[in-house]
This record gives structure tokens, sequence and C-alpha cells, in this order.
């Protein structure tokens, strides 16, 4: 995700496989270092900024000009809800997807006149792999992270996907330089 041309050759194969391109999802996050600004170390915090900020920036960059050639589409970042609220020790997460969901609103502005629309998606928790970093299995994840949403329990992977195709179609054609929150109400608290 932070090599340029690793960047430009992804875009190259989607235009060669498909003759164009209508859309971009930026789904990456790199492993949490749990820590305050005090106690992070430098590389942790440069590797989390590096995948969502560096990574997010360089897709678009070579993804955007072939969806605007194309007469325009959509592009979405996934955020975090802690994009929006913070929790303890999570200083580079928080501040990586705060500033994904911040690029997005920009490049929002920068690329409305192609008919390119940019949102971010912030989840809550949800069930995949990441959590099992956490947790013995996604029952335990539930219990232990269900309560902070406000529906009482963590997200499935569908619920997320669906909102971000959603995003990329054309149900969404009005909607640009938002931050659509699927957190089950967790930044409500």
């Amino acid at each position: 995700m932070t090599d340029a041309e690793q960047a430009r050759s992804a875009v190259d194969i989607a235009r060669q496989r498909f003759g164009r391109l209508d859309g971009l999802v930026h789904n990456a996050a790199a492993p949490s270092t749990n820590a305050t600004v005090v106690d992070l170390d430098e590389q942790s915090w440069r590797r989390e900024l590096d995948v969502s900020l560096t990574g997010a920036f360089l897709m678009s960059k070579f993804a955007v000009p072939l969806i605007a050639v194309g007469g325009g589409g959509s592009v979405v970042f996934i955020g975090s809800q802690f994009g929006r609220v913070a929790t303890a020790n999570a200083v580079a997460y928080c501040a990586a997807k705060a500033g994904l969901i911040h690029l997005a609103k920009a490049m929002a502005v920068d690329h409305a006149p192609d008919n390119v629309r940019v949102n971010s998606l912030s989840p809550g928790a949800v069930a995949t792999a990441r959590l099992l970093r956490r947790f013995p299995d996604f029952e335990a994840a539930n219990a232990g992270l269900g309560p902070a949403h406000l529906l009482g329990r963590i997200a499935e992977p569908d619920e997320i996907a669906a909102a971000a195709a959603f995003l990329l179609s054309s149900d969404a054609s009005f909607v640009t330089g938002s931050d659509m929150l699927v957190d089950g109400g967790y930044a409500t608290r």
C-alpha cells in the first residue's frame, strides 16, 4: 500500500483487464500498536500513517484520473469510528483514520468537477480477523465490544460491504465529501 509503483501497477492491471475504472475502495489498516503518544515508537507511528493515509493517497493518485476519464465514479475510504471519537492507547490509529476522513473531504472538493465522488465510511467493530488478534473468537469479541455500540453487538462484514456498495453506486449520486458512520451507534455515546 505504501509503494507508488505497486499502486500504479494495481491501477494499470485494472485498466488492462476492464478497460476502465468506475470506483476504488481503500480498505487497509496496519496492525495497531496500543500506546499513548509518549510510549509509541516512531516506526509504529509511521507504519500506521503510511498504510492508512499514504496508501489511500497513492491508490487515489493513480485511480482518480482513470475514473475521471471514464466519465466519473466513486472513491470510498474505509475509516473508523475512531476517526471521529478517540479511544485510549490508539493515538496512531485514531490520527490516521481522522486523516483519512479529511483526505476524502479534500479530494471531494478537488474532484467534483471530474464527476468523481469521494467519501469515507467509518465502521464500528466488525467481525473480521483483525478482532481475532485481541479476542479468542467472535463470540468473545461481541461480548467485549458489543455493549459499547447502541445496537449491543458488533457488525457483520456484509453490513459494512453493503454500505460501501451503496457509496459506490449511482444510488449515492448526490453523496460526496461525507463520512458515513456505520457503527451501530458507537459514536453517539
